[in-house]
């Protein structure tokens, strides 16, 4: 049983259609990680402490309201 040779004519076709396709992709993804790795190296400082200072406290009470219970009328 042979393989017919369409198959192996699409795979190149494909592959050869999607190889530029695949290179931009993987140039520009480079690019942006290089640019981004090297902008970190230059501005890098250290980080001065955060002053935090106490939030005012405010007095809050959480209550739960109970469900209304059904009230059966009478005729």
């Amino acid at each position: 049983m042979t393989k017919p040779t369409t198959r192996k004519k699409r795979n190149k076709l494909t592959a050869a259609l999607l190889a530029p396709i695949l290179i931009i992709i993987f140039i520009v993804g480079w690019s942006l990680y290089w640019i981004g790795q090297s902008g970190q190296l230059n501005t890098k400082q250290p980080q001065k402490p955060i002053n935090k200072t106490p939030a005012k406290q405010d007095n809050i009470e959480l209550i739960m309201i109970p469900p209304q219970e059904k009230e059966i009328l009478a005729n």
